[in-house]
């Protein structure tokens, strides 16, 4: 009797631990599964996100890139421009220097025309006044004369 106590007692716990165990092995599983569809999830979402990332890393690269070109073109064109003002401000001077040198030039003889004038003026007034005081002393002499 004890024997067969003994068998259905190591029967009995046989059947717990070995339901016991399927229960475990049971509920492992949902949890792998579980924990596979959450690590899946995850790994999915990070994914989304570094491809989302790289695609907003890309269009920020291209603007910046276009950003670049247009400046660099700009900056080309600008210093073509500065290099055709400076040659336009260098010829300008140029004629400016040219034109002073003329104006210089004409206000010498302007100069030197005036003085004339004032020489000449000068002997025209020395030769009416000598007029003048050959006239009075004609006509104290009395004679007379046209031009008188």
């Amino acid at each position: 009797m004890l024997i067969i106590v003994l068998l259905l007692v190591f029967a009995w716990s046989t059947a717990y631990y070995d339901n016991a165990l399927k229960n475990v092995s049971m509920q492992y599983n949902k949890n792998l599964e579980k924990f596979q569809d959450s690590t899946g999830k995850v790994v999915l979402e990070k994914f989304n996100e570094t491809v989302q990332l790289k695609e907003s890393f890309q269009k920020g690269k291209e603007a910046l890139e276009k950003g670049y070109f247009d400046l660099k073109t700009e900056n080309e064109e600008l210093k073509a421009d500065k290099d055709n003002l400076q040659a336009e401000l260098n010829s300008l001077k140029s004629e400016l220097e040219s034109a002073k040198t003329s104006f210089n030039k004409l206000q010498e003889q302007f100069q030197q025309v005036q003085n004339s004038l004032i020489a000449a003026n000068e002997q025209i007034s020395r030769l009416t006044a000598r007029v003048n005081e050959l006239c009075r002393k004609l006509n104290e002499a009395g004679g007379n004369s046209d031009e008188c």
